[in-house]
């Protein structure tokens, strides 16, 4: 494994740790490009486009889904090729606050997803999310399918 490879590892582990994990937006600017391209479905009209957006979308996510107390996220696969990182990880999240105008449930939400990032000096610059999250696509279904399916 490269140099470059070690430092993106490190660099998206903290990503997924720390911003996704912890919802700790203070290392956005860590690890985040100022023009970051994000394509989730937290933001199902389109990509996350910068820094910023980025977030603005995670914030009002972990304000409505916080981690569940003294749950770790649980990194499944990390590896690095070239500027490439790719993640897998599963979460535990609780339904605390209204989202998309869903209210509320309390529910706790299993998260499985994969994140394949790119990066360019030190910084994620694109991040495509694919995930297997049956639970919170069915909770939040009547509010995103007409956004969706137009």
């Amino acid at each position: 494994m490269t140099e470059l490879e070690n430092q993106n590892l490190a660099i998206a582990r903290t990503f997924v740790e720390q911003f996704l994990g912890k919802g700790d937006m203070s290392v956005a600017e860590q690890v985040l490009d100022e023009n970051v391209q994000a394509i989730t479905g937290l933001k199902p009209t389109g990509p996350i486009d910068g820094l910023n957006e980025y977030k603005q979308v995670f914030s009002a996510f972990y304000d409505a889904f916080p981690p569940i107390p003294d749950s770790e996220i649980m990194v499944e696969d990390i590896f690095a090729a070239g500027d490439r990182v790719v993640v897998r990880f599963r979460s535990l999240q609780k339904h605390t606050k209204e989202f998309f105008g869903v209210a509320a449930t309390n529910r706790v939400i299993t998260l499985i997803e994969t994140h394949v990032m790119r990066l360019r000096e030190q910084k994620i610059v694109e991040n495509v999310v694919s995930a297997t999250n049956l639970e919170f696509e069915m909770l939040m279904a009547p509010v995103l399918t007409p956004l969706i399916l137009k």
